[in-house]
């Protein structure tokens, strides 16, 4: 577990997501998305949190090849424990969650809970939890993820109004 410490604690600047790699958890738009940053947000790393499935690794690296994303800006954290998890929520710059069906999204609820600003789907119970309109996005369209990715890293105001939100 030290390994996992050290990484957490030496982590700045990071999106974060938590969850699993199945299809309609979208994190192949997310890292679309992810790969379209202009380069002055080069310095924001992709946190990727979840126990992943050799098959899932292998499609994850796949995606990572075919955005011509720097493997060293995507971070596979794998299991995390729930306090290693709570200090990652806390630390994120931002928390996105771009699932396309959700049953709940507690993941979403969790990272409100440790004030993580955040970002996710307007689909399904997401809304609900969030309700925030402008903090969500159409989670088929990755022109409007990275939009907002953007809006919510640089733009101070809006950051603190989705930590606001979380409250």
């Amino acid at each position: 577990a030290e390994p996992k410490n050290i990484l957490i604690n030496n982590l700045d600047n990071f999106i974060l997501y938590s969850g699993a790699l199945d299809p309609r958890k979208n994190v192949k738009r997310l890292l679309k998305a992810f790969s379209q940053l202009p380069p002055e947000l080069a310095k924001y790393k992709l946190v990727l949190v979840g126990k992943l499935l050799d098959v899932e690794e292998e499609l994850l690296e796949s995606w990572i090849d075919s955005y011509n994303l720097d493997s060293a800006n995507i971070i596979r954290m794998g299991y995390v424990s729930d306090l290693d998890l709570v200090i990652l929520y806390r630390k994120c710059s931002l928390f996105v969650f771009p699932s396309l069906h959700e049953g709940f999204g507690l993941p979403v609820l969790e990272a409100m809970c440790c004030e993580a600003p955040v970002i996710g789907s307007n689909c399904t119970s997401i809304p609900e939890v969030i309700s925030l309109e402008k903090a969500m996005f159409d989670p088929e369209n990755t022109k409007d993820i990275k939009n907002l990715i953007i809006k919510a890293i640089t733009n101070k105001k809006f950051n603190n109004e989705l930590k606001l939100n979380s409250l």
